[in-house]
């Protein structure tokens, strides 16, 4: 049986990705960055091989003998090469957690979005089978909080009253390792979120509960919300911080929908925020003295 490659095989999705395709018995092909692959631990059975995201020649070197592969956008000016080299290694089926601001975001430039219709274009464009997974808000998004709330024991944002719809990384994982292995998700974009909406400081307040420990919600300007924002996400620019900060105003009288279309993929229901705080709370924890 081939391996199926995992792209970004050390982060927050595609760890999960990589340890539920572990789990059926499949061998994988792991692609990290090389500031990633130095300390990586893999697996027994893992191969890892290292590259760029958006370089055809280190994604062709990847794609090479596998037959399905779990993937990130690529660039927008990269996408058609870099789909175009996995069409090239024989690659059946594509797998790529996509966003759902294809389809949310309103007229007008939005760096997000345009990465991920782009890659998606791409994809299409190369012939290949494919699965989207277009998440709305991650509950992942929360790490951003941990060192103002281990230092401060505060969460700082514009908009405390933004109303948020966040899906756990493992379900995204546990759809994408579903696609990877049955025909039944071909040609499908699912839009997937998780199964409530609350507020950001309802979050907030989440986390403060399971830690045990007051958590304040403090409502700063937006200049240094937009700062905040790219210091918490290197690489992210000014344009695609500034479409989020407009997202996140918009969300505090538009209600975010709740999609079932996670639950008619899998079988199973989306896990709750609290879940997912259970999962990361050591994350949120101050270091011991």
């Amino acid at each position: 049986m081939s391996r199926v490659l995992v792209a970004g095989a050390s982060g927050r999705v595609g760890h999960h990705v990589a340890r539920r395709l572990r789990a059926q018995g499949r061998a994988l092909r792991l692609l990290l960055r090389p500031e990633e692959a130095r300390g990586f631990c893999p697996e027994d059975g893992d191969e890892v091989v290292t590259g760029d995201f958006n370089s055809p020649d280190s994604m062709a070197e990847a794609f090479t003998g596998v037959d399905a592969a779990f993937m990130y956008a690529p660039d927008a000016d990269a996408s058609p090469a870099v789909f175009g080299a996995a069409r090239a290694c024989a690659v059946q089926r594509i797998v790529m957690l996509s966003s759902a601001s294809v389809v949310k975001a309103p007229p007008g430039p939005n760096p997000i979005a345009e990465r991920h219709r782009a890659a998606e274009a791409a994809v299409r464009a190369a012939s290949l089978g494919f699965t989207f997974i277009r998440p709305d808000t991650m509950a992942s998004n929360c790490l951003q909080w941990v060192q103002s709330i281990r230092a401060d024991g505060c969460v700082y944002t514009a908009c405390p009253d933004s109303m948020r719809n966040p899906v756990h990384e493992d379900d995204v994982a546990l759809l994408a390792a579903l696609a990877l292995q049955s025909d039944a998700h071909a040609g499908r974009a699912y839009f997937v979120t998780g199964p409530q909406v609350l507020r950001i400081r309802d979050q907030v307040d989440a986390i403060a509960a399971q830690l045990g420990e007051a958590i304040g919600c403090v409502r700063i300007e937006e200049e240094d919300a937009l700062a905040r924002s790219m210091l918490a996400s290197p690489g992210l620019s000014r344009a695609a911080a500034q479409r989020l900060l407009d997202y996140l105003r918009k969300s505090v009288t538009v209600k975010p929908d709740v999609s079932d279309e996670f639950g008619e993929a899998t079988g199973c229901a989306p896990r709750p925020f609290s879940d997912w705080v259970c999962d990361h709370l050591d994350a949120f924890r101050r270091p011991a003295n």
